[in-house]
């Protein structure tokens, strides 16, 4: 009985350790596969899945007609892992093509590496060199470069070899189809395609993407999993800034001025087009514009966009600005007469004359224009007060700066009146003793085609993201500078200027009634006095009977100084005819009908 009693008792406590180690093993288990399953898989992930960024594209810069001037190039590079090439000789099975993929068949790293490079141009020994450079260097490498910069059909291609111990990394390289056209506005990017200047830089929000993201599981030997990519976010690409530029126009305005500025051996040249109704730039030319893809090769002062960071004294082609003025405040009209000497000393503290001697001329404000007298623009313009003329100045957008859509833009300068001296009062009247961009310059003549309404002028036109909205750029409100009546009557007296001046035959274009005005303008030296060349410009309206652009040449400092004001007188006149083609302008209609410029 008592040994009985023994072996039962043996065998119960037997019993109770195999239930309790059991109930520990299920607890155990529940542990693993319920309540920590979670965190566990998550640990697990974390040590075999391994973390890819799937960069977004940058957008593009199009022209106002959807041609690209700024795009994305996706390229590939192609990396291995030098250990795995050396595991078992780097063999691995795949299907075989031969068999229509229903059995496989054994590759070796050395079968390996010549057909990667029968499609990346290398030969297998130099693919194996640079193996063993690795391996030298860390016999445990995991990484090095095969080639980089593939595209994607050397990708496809690459991937289709199914070899598991190569892999691929995408980047993004920023490309220019169209050089240097439009170079100066589009901008340019730096080193790892940061954007360094122009469009690049100020539409920058709307070009970046939101870069995506996904993991794949890796094995022991790092190689990764068939089928494993999980993407964990989408990458979202940039949006599309279109511009207001039109690409072959540009094309043609920059031809222009580069000529020009080489005919006369000029410092710089700008050529601008504006269309009146929408103050849309459809050419920003300079002389030297940078070419994006290779930015060393340009001009290092000329890789801005100098258009609208640039300003300079424009001289006599806002002699209009004034007479509007006056036009406007009831104080002249075209028609006013004046007794002009060539030269003035009003107050003892200023003094100007005329660019050529004459006896008293008995001009109207017509013939002043004309003529482009100094003094007889000043002395008219003197009986409106200060005040007054810096106003109507402001209006007309000097002194303002632009919102065209640029990183930079230049609000030029307009001292306040209470910082003018007499002499800066009557410079004012004639285009000194104030500065204004070029861009600046063809919005106030903008204001005298349009009716006299200034339309902020614009560069950028918008953005479009990906899914179709695009969102249009606020470029400032606009502003009525001068009655409809007045802005007429300017017009006639610029077209007079042109169709009677000395560069009538030169500036013509048959069918075509043009508006305009010269400028010879003194640049300050930066010593306080002025230097002993100009910048020669030409301000001008077409057709002047249904004004629809406005385009201002710009010609600075030539060596062959009597030939500057022809350069510009040039420059308008091809950027006109090319804006007439353009854009398939009809010819003028009517007669045109010259204001007396004498009395």
């Amino acid at each position: 009985m008592r040994s009985l009693r023994g072996g039962a008792l043996r065998r119960l406590i037997a019993l109770i350790i195999v239930v309790a180690t059991a109930a520990v093993f299920l607890i155990r288990l529940v542990d693993v596969q319920v309540i920590s399953a979670p965190q566990l898989t998550e640990d697990a992930k974390d040590k075999r899945a391994v973390p890819v960024a799937i960069p977004s594209l940058r957008g593009d810069i199009v022209d106002r007609n959807g041609e690209v001037l700024a795009t994305t190039d996706e390229r590939y590079d192609v990396n291995l892992s030098p250990k795995n090439t050396k595991v078992k000789q780097g063999r691995f099975w795949r299907p075989d093509p031969e068999r229509g993929g229903a059995a496989t068949v054994e590759v070796t790293a050395t079968q390996a590496f010549t057909e990667i490079g029968e499609i990346t141009g290398q030969s297998a020994d130099e693919i194996q060199k640079i193996v063993d450079d690795a391996l030298e260097i860390n016999p445990k490498s995991d990484f090095a470069y095969v080639q980089r910069g593939v595209d994607l059909q050397q990708l496809n291609a690459l991937k289709e070899l199914n070899i598991p111990w190569l892999t691929f990394e995408s980047h993004h390289t920023r490309t220019y189809p169209n050089g240097a056209v439009a170079g100066n506005i589009v901008g340019f990017s730096g080193f790892e395609d940061v954007p360094q200047s122009g469009v690049e830089v100020s539409q920058d929000e709307c070009l970046t993407g939101v870069a995506g993201s996904e993991t794949y599981e890796r094995g022991a030997d790092g190689v990764p999993l068939p089928g494993s990519v999980v993407v964990t976010r989408q990458a979202e690409n940039g949006g599309t800034v279109e511009l207001t530029i039109d690409r072959d126009l540009q094309w043609e305005a920059q031809q222009t001025i580069n000529a020009q500025v080489q005919a006369v051996g000029a410092e710089y040249g700008y050529l601008v087009i504006m269309n009146v109704k929408t103050g849309e730039l459809v050419a920003v030319a300079e002389d030297g514009s940078v070419d994006p893809n290779d930015v060393d090769a340009s001009d290092p002062l000329k890789r801005e966009a100098r258009s609208f960071v640039a300003p300079y004294e424009p001289g006599s082609t806002f002699k209009p600005l004034t007479a509007a003025t006056l036009i406007e405040e009831g104080a002249a009209t075209p028609l006013t007469q004046n007794l002009t000497p060539d030269y003035l000393e009003p107050v003892p503290d200023a003094r100007f004359g005329d660019s050529f001697s004459h006896a008293p001329m008995p001009w109207t404000l017509t013939g002043i224009l004309k003529e482009s007298s100094n003094v007889g623009i000043a002395t008219l313009g003197s009986v409106l007060p200060a005040e007054t003329r810096y106003e109507y100045l402001q209006k007309f957008g000097v002194g303002t700066q632009t919102e065209a859509g640029m990183p930079l833009e230049d609000s030029g300068r307009l001292l306040p009146v209470d910082e003018w001296d007499p002499q800066t009062s009557y410079n004012t009247m004639f285009g000194q003793g104030l500065s204004t961009t070029i861009v600046q310059t063809a919005g106030a003549y903008q204001a005298l085609a349009n009716g006299g309404v200034r339309i902020p002028p614009a560069v950028v036109s918008g953005c479009t993201t990906p899914d179709g909205k695009t969102e249009k750029l606020d470029h400032g409100e606009e502003v009525r500078v001068v009655s409809e009546d007045t802005a007429a009557q300017v017009m006639q007296m610029l077209e007079t200027v042109v169709g009677e001046g000395w560069y009538k035959d030169l500036i013509r274009i048959p069918g075509y009634r043009i508006a305009g005005k010269t400028g010879t303008a003194e640049q300050a030296d930066g010593q306080g006095g002025y230097r002993e060349d100009y910048v020669h410009s030409f301000a001008g309206i077409f057709p002047a009977d249904d004004p629809q652009y406005v385009a201002v040449a710009s010609i600075a400092f030539p060596s062959v100084s009597e030939n500057g004001g022809v350069a510009a007188i040039n420059s308008f006149r091809e950027a006109a005819e090319a804006t007439i083609r353009t854009f398939h302008i009809p010819p003028s209609t009517g007669e045109y009908t010259p204001l007396p410029t004498e009395y």
